[in-house]
């Protein structure tokens, strides 16, 4: 596809962050407004975005590290090479809630609230996330004979191998992602208790991923059990288990 969508001299505007852009401002608007029933300040809205930021980037960057961890020992100096390419988005996620959790309970805010607001702006800059690793080439899928595969040709694609169709499944992670947005929406306002939002998204992604995980082509994601799942199989299955095992006690509780 594009990874780079154009040039100004010697600044590069690149697909992927230009992607992420847009859904960061996208959620932070969304956020904004949905907070303000319950009194809180916009400015409190974007410092909690920068610490997510922050977190979200330093927890990919981990993830991805763990997932090739002999390679990273044995050359560290990669590590910085490859700062600016490729997440791993469990990993921006679970260092991502810790941060809302800290913040929240700092600016005495209602927390189960905030998280299923912060939720569903969390699927706007994932869905657009994968929009931009689709332009990009990475997260790519399997060769595949389907008759809707794509063919990446652009040299400077991470896509591999290029010239052959593979499986979009960027698309398919988008519009899964899309769907859960909608869906939480729709239950925005019938929702039965506070943080049902956010559990559903990590359940019903935790699923989908699942499953589009073996659609997937690119060699580098690290596998457990003997090759037997990657790992972002095997943490999804945990944040499924998780995420149940606390939809069921928080509906009890209501």
């Amino acid at each position: 596809m594009f990874p780079k969508l154009f040039e100004i001299g010697s600044f590069t505007v690149y697909s992927y962050g230009f992607c992420i852009m847009i859904g960061v401002i996208l959620a932070y608007f969304f956020i904004v407004k949905n907070v303000k029933p319950l009194g809180i300040a916009s400015d409190k809205i974007s410092e909690m975005i920068l610490y997510v930021i922050i977190a979200a980037i330093i927890g990919g960057k981990v993830f991805l590290y763990l997932a090739d961890l002999p390679r990273y020992l044995a050359n560290p100096s990669e590590m910085l090479e490859n700062f600016g390419n490729g997440f791993v988005f469990y990993g921006s996620f679970i260092f991502a809630i810790p941060t809302l959790l800290w913040f929240f309970k700092k600016n005495n805010l209602p927390i189960l609230k905030m998280l299923d607001i912060v939720a569903i702006g969390g699927t706007i800059v994932h869905g657009f996330g994968k929009i931009g690793c689709f332009m990009a080439g990475c997260c790519h899928g399997k060769v595949c004979d389907a008759a809707y595969g794509v063919v990446f040709s652009n040299p400077e694609t991470n896509a591999e191998p290029t010239n052959m169709p593979l499986y979009p499944v960027q698309l398919l992670d988008a519009l899964m992602l899309f769907g859960i947005f909608f869906l939480l929406i729709y239950l925005k306002n019938r929702k039965h208790f506070d943080g049902q939002l956010l559990l559903l998204y990590c359940i019903l992604y935790g699923v989908g991923r699942f499953f589009t995980e073996f659609l997937r082509g690119d060699s580098d994601r690290g596998t457990v059990f003997n090759g037997l799942i990657s790992h972002s199989q095997f943490i999804g299955i945990c944040m499924v288990m998780v995420g149940s095992f606390f939809y069921v006690r928080l509906s009890k509780q209501k």
